[in-house]
């Protein structure tokens, strides 16, 4: 589903994990000796490796990839253990590309709550404004869409796109075509239930199209990228360049799904990603997504206070109502294109997952 929020599609023959620390971090300090952080490099890399070898044949993986940013304009913990390839291919690097799904959806919803801060739309107007193609939505608005409670299923579970993508998976679907696959149907009065849907991000991304000075959702979120400082990050709405392919660590479809029995044990990471597009078609690697979670949740330098507080203000994943923060009552909560969760043993975070 481009997310593990639902049952997942293809199961990743490599995962790859970010994190940073604010001042503090559980369990160690922010600014740690030179030698705690050889120690805790050490650690992190036995915790790794020997998940790796403890799971790796049960869960398919080929190569776990982790980095941890304990302090701005530090070097980050770079650690990882495996192979590029699931029963052999080179050793697994801290620069190799992993794809990361649904963690594109951060980068389209600040493309969208940048042209707000432009004066370019609102994310509370209706988007029959921006996308008079699709009357039957016109009435639903970007902020319900981005939530995931604008009351539309996700066409990535439809019977009509496993037969598509089974039927072709090399061949480049538009957007359009994704979303019509479940037009015109609003299968919830929206506002009043959460539900994942990658079809309102596709939509958000048509908008961003529209609605930019570009008139091109691939350069805007390129423009983002690199405002954002990313050296190893990249988007395509259908296949990335050889450059970037090549440091793109296999991936390998293990479900059953209804129709996907010719893909099992295959590598899907050729396949083309015209499927996903706005709603999680990024390649990164782990180091990039610290930097990018600083950026997201720390100062101001992809937003302006009024759509940070957007971006970050959360429904809950029970209610679909307004919450101010996760609790014991409300541990899951959805901002726009963002995650938080409240838990026992790690205290409140924002997270996010992403798989394709």
């Amino acid at each position: 589903m481009i997310s593990q929020w639902n049952r997942r599609y293809f199961a990743a023959a490599a995962v790859c994990l970010a994190a940073f620390a604010g001042t503090t971090a559980r369990g160690f300090s922010a600014s740690p000796a030179p030698g705690n952080r050889v120690a805790l490099t050490q650690a992190l890399q036995r915790d790794i490796t020997g998940y790796l070898t403890k799971y790796g044949a049960a869960e398919h993986l080929s190569a776990l990839s982790l980095a941890v940013s304990l302090k701005p304009g530090t070097e980050p913990i770079d650690v990882v253990a495996g192979t590029t390839r699931y029963g052999g291919g080179q050793k697994a690097a801290p620069s190799d590309l992993y794809q990361i799904g649904s963690n594109t959806k951060a980068f389209t919803s600040v493309a969208v709550l940048q042209l707000e801060a432009q004066g370019r739309l609102s994310i509370d107007a209706p988007i029959g404004t921006y996308l008079p193609q699709y009357p039957a939505y016109a009435k639903l608005t970007l902020r319900r869409l981005l939530s995931m409670t604008g009351g539309l299923e996700t066409y990535d579970d439809t019977s009509a796109w496993y037969r598509m993508f089974a039927s072709a998976p090399m061949r480049y679907t538009p957007a359009d075509q994704l979303i019509r696959l479940i037009y015109p149907r609003i299968k919830w009065t929206p506002g009043t239930k959460y539900s994942y849907s990658n079809t309102g991000y596709l939509l958000a991304q048509e908008v961003v199209a529209a609605r930019s000075k570009s008139h091109s959702f691939s350069a805007e979120i390129a423009r983002i990228i690199a405002a954002a400082g990313l050296k190893n990050t990249y988007y395509a709405d259908n296949f990335y360049p050889d450059s970037v392919a090549r440091r793109v660590v296999a991936g390998y479809y293990e479900n059953d799904d209804p129709g996907f029995e010719k893909f099992i044990g295959k590598n899907t990471t050729p396949y083309t990603v015209s499927w996903a597009q706005g709603a999680g078609s990024i390649v990164s690697t782990p180091e990039d997504l610290t930097v990018w979670a600083r950026a997201l949740y720390q100062g101001n330098a992809l937003l302006p206070d009024r759509q940070k507080r957007e971006l970050l203000s959360l429904v809950s994943t029970q209610t679909a109502k307004p919450v101010a923060a996760t609790d014991a009552d409300n541990p899951s909560a959805f901002g726009l294109g963002v995650a938080q969760k409240s838990d026992k043993n790690l205290g409140r975070f924002w997270f996010y997952q992403g798989e394709t």
